[in-house]
């Protein structure tokens, strides 16, 4: 499961275009992007219901 790292909420979406690759926080009061190489987590264990 995906925790952000400036909230600790636990619900974000994968965010990915031209310049930017990794997750948006949608928690109400983050609403931070967290950047690919610094989730420390395989996506490969992540389950689409951790979204």
């Amino acid at each position: 499961m995906w925790i952000c790292p400036y909230c600790g909420g636990n619900h974000g979406i994968p965010f990915h275009d031209e310049q930017l690759d990794g997750m948006l926080c949608l928690s109400e009061d983050c609403g931070r992007f967290v950047e690919e190489d610094a989730i420390r987590e395989d996506r490969s264990e992540w389950d689409y219901m951790d979204f």
